[in-house]
């Protein structure tokens, strides 16, 4: 199943390409940089610990505040659902595109076929807008291919990473 007449949104970032994804096709469009503007994005962090060769610094918020300002800017409603249980996390996901619904997805991109670079990262963002008897069908970055598929095994392993 895929869903009809899909619409891709193309961007840089993970967590506002997925809101691009899902809210152009409720006709809500945007730019990149007004998504990121509306979740608050702008922020500082540097991170030093022994273990680590260098220091990080970050520039953005934490992952998932960025599309809960999205949607609190919009007036518009979050439904969020985790489940520990692969079966029950496939069959809500299956039910929404089957409604045709697309759906945004955190998971860890190490289990994307997709990913060429394989580093384990739980907080990335994909939109599914199909499936079929061997892959999930998926939004990513431009970076990553735009309109991408990975398997469904793998695409049930990078879901259920912790993250």
């Amino acid at each position: 199943m895929i869903i009809k007449n899909f619409k891709l949104f193309e961007g840089q970032h993970c967590e506002t390409t997925a809101a691009g994804n899902l809210l152009s096709n409720l006709g809500i469009n945007l730019s990149e940089p007004m998504f990121f503007g509306l979740g608050e994005g702008l922020n500082f962090i540097i991170w030093n610990m022994k273990t680590m060769d260098f220091p990080f610094i970050g520039g953005r918020i934490k992952t998932d505040l960025l599309t809960q300002n999205i949607t609190r800017h919009l007036n518009l409603k979050l439904n969020v659902w985790e489940t520990s249980s692969p079966k029950k996390a496939w069959k809500n996901v299956k039910e929404k595109i089957d409604s045709g619904i697309p759906v945004g997805i955190k998971l860890d991109c190490y289990h994307l076929d997709y990913f060429t670079k394989k580093f384990h990262f739980a907080g990335h963002y994909v939109v599914m807008y199909g499936y079929d008897e061997n892959s999930a069908y998926l939004t990513d970055t431009i970076q990553q291919g735009g309109l991408v598929k990975t398997s469904l095994k793998n695409f049930e392993l990078a879901r259920n990473e912790k993250g």
